[in-house]
């Protein structure tokens, strides 16, 4: 109130008359802030960008008044992203939040991933990012990294002066990497040996004269969906408990608005992209927000890669973009100053139109939609700058295809892509300079396929690495038919997920599975797998008998909670499955189709 102090009762010297003042200038200041009515407060969201700084492969599918079928348009890319969220903010300039919802890094393409996704970093450092939950993979190379990429400072040189990348390094910038602007919140992850949380848990902000609290976490089941190595002195607390204990102590901050960013979401059934009607909407999420404390407000969701927004009947609204930087959400708060509450809210996802060219399935060009953005010039040099170090590589032809390889699964659970890749593994560890530790069956999961190779026949290793950016080595390891038994019924058994973790398995190996028997079954206690069908080249698999199988380091260190792998004898530790991968596209010239039917599906 500085404005009061001019007021020409402060030039007496009477401590009556400057009581008087004081009250008189009080009451000005509470009805200048009453009049002032609500502070409009905005926040711009976005989840899953996994670092997509490129515009990535694809299209979504619009609404369109003239098309009752609607529209595809490309979307996306991080230069593009930018000039969204810089529209965005001019609609509410100064009263506007960027934040995240985890997963913003890791199973990156190699624009990002060869760089240890520093450029990711410095891209939503650029763009304004002010506070994000992790995700789970933001654990992917373990809590050293993720610190790192908080922190700032180089990715660690190996012994022999390299840092294990070919041709680069990090710290691309003055041989200096700051870190991140914004802050990365993990409220349910616990140092086992601090007992403090790895990073801050609550975050609060000051915008239009109001506070606004964040809460961020990660799904309680990270450590079952990242390398266990990744997360060894870690403790993931239950999301409602945290929430529900946090989200009170901000309100006592004075907080006029809770919002949770947490990793873990949900789906809907609708065809096209902003439908909020949420028809069918299900999933971890609702028995989450359901149950959280009454002052949160909004909730900020991720992981299942679905565009929506959605209210719950207490009110509580609930959002998420999709994945790859595709869309943003805005969610608008109207808050009383005074009462310290949000009046009213509401949120719309918009889509990152980059007007690239987009093709029917016949191949023609579709039309250029109204709305396009033009490219954030800051970011789109930071984009072409790592794009143009990895072109090289990128561009590299390593294989060519008959036809596209997909994730999508049939009715039996196969895809065409991860039959191939298991192909690829059992090839890479089966050759005659193995001899008798030669692999007999391969299991690749289905996680770890991170994109399709539809886009062209003509595979590059920019493409590949898309498929394949963790980095995993192959391990080969005895073992027996029972133990090959019960790794099959752990595809249903908690916690999986809701119609299992189907494994693609390589050529040769083959099992039928009944749907009519229950999943979810208590661990030993499967019944899925239809009892002496398991075969190896015709010939059945025998309980007692050992057999070498090839998986992945992450799938062998029990990684999607598939814990026989732990068990495995006679342990060998080979390539990485990128380099194996790309071999053999190499050495097949134009590969066929993959021959499915390997595992068979009744009822």
């Amino acid at each position: 109130m500085p404005c009061c102090f001019l007021h020409p009762c402060f030039s007496s010297p009477t401590r009556r008359l400057l009581a008087l003042c004081l009250m008189t200038c009080l009451l000005l200041a509470s009805a200048a802030v009453q009049a002032a009515g609500p502070v409009h407060v905005s926040l711009i969201a976005i989840n899953d960008f996994h670092g997509n700084i490129q515009p990535p492969a694809g299209s979504l599918l619009m609404p369109d008044a003239d098309h009752a079928e609607g529209t595809r348009v490309a979307a996306g890319g991080a230069a593009y992203l930018a000039s969204l969220v810089l529209e965005l903010k001019s609609r509410n300039p100064g009263h506007t939040l960027v934040v995240g919802a985890g997963d913003l890094v890791g199973a990156t393409p190699l624009a990002s991933g060869l760089f240890h996704d520093e450029p990711t970093i410095e891209v939503l450092n650029q763009i304004g990012l002010d506070v994000s939950s992790v995700g789970n993979h933001e654990f992917d190379k373990g809590r050293t990294e993720l610190l790192r990429l908080q922190n700032g400072g180089c990715y660690p040189l190996a012994p022999d002066g390299s840092s294990g990348v070919v041709g680069v390094d990090t710290c691309m910038n003055a041989g200096q990497f700051a870190g991140a602007k914004f802050q990365y919140l993990a409220a349910n992850v616990l140092d086992t040996r601090s007992g403090n949380t790895l990073l801050a848990a609550t975050a609060l902000r000051e915008v239009g004269g109001v506070k606004i609290g964040f809460i961020g976490l990660t799904l309680r089941a990270t450590p079952l969906v990242v390398t266990p190595a990744g997360v060894v002195g870690l403790q993931f607390l239950s999301e409602v408990a945290t929430v529900n204990r946090l989200a009170p102590a901000l309100k006592a901050q004075g907080a006029a608005a809770v919002v949770v960013l947490i990793h873990q979401g949900g789906q809907t059934s609708a065809r096209m992209v902003q439908d909020k009607s949420c028809p069918d909407f299900s999933g971890p999420i609702l028995d989450l927000a359901d149950h959280f404390d009454s002052a949160v407000d909004v909730v900020v969701s991720g992981h299942t890669h679905q565009e929506y927004v959605c209210r719950r009947p207490n009110g509580l609204l609930v959002t998420q973009t999709g994945f790859y930087g595709r869309l943003l959400t805005l969610i608008d708060l109207q808050i009383d100053p005074q009462a310290r509450r949000v009046l009213a809210k509401d949120a719309n996802n918009f889509v990152v139109l980059n007007g690239a060219t987009v093709k029917d399935i016949n191949g023609n060009a579709l039309p250029l939609p109204q709305g396009a953005l033009l490219p954030d010039p800051a970011v789109e040099a930071i984009v072409r700058r790592y794009g143009d170090l990895t072109t090289p590589l990128s561009d590299m032809e390593v294989g060519r295809l008959a036809a596209p390889l997909e994730r999508r699964t049939n009715a039996a659970g196969e895809s065409s892509l991860g039959a191939v890749i298991a192909d690829a593994y059992l090839a890479g560890t089966s050759d005659s300079s193995y001899g008798e530790q030669a692999a007999q069956i391969a299991f690749t999961n289905p996680g770890g396929l991170r994109s399709d190779l539809n886009s062209s026949l003509a595979v590059t290793f920019g493409q590949l690495f898309s498929v394949l950016p963790f980095n995993n080595t192959l391990v080969t390891m005895d073992l027996t038919g029972a133990q090959l038994l019960r790794l099959l019924e752990q595809q249903w058994e908690r916690p999986q997920p809701a119609g299992g973790r189907i494994l693609p398995v390589s050529n040769g190996f083959g099992y039928t599975w009944d749907a009519s028997q229950p999943e979810g079954a208590a661990p030993g206690k499967g019944q899925r797998v239809v009892p002496g069908s398991m075969r190896l080249n015709g010939l059945p698999i025998a309980m007692e008998q050992s057999y070498r199988v090839t998986v992945n380091s992450f799938m062998a260190s029990g990684g999607d909670a598939l814990s026989v792998f732990k068990q495995g004898r006679n342990v060998q530790e080979g390539e990485t499955d990128l380099v194996v991968a790309k071999l053999y596209l190499r050495l097949k010239g134009i590969l066929p189709p993959p021959q499915l039917g390997r595992i068979q599906r009744l009822n």
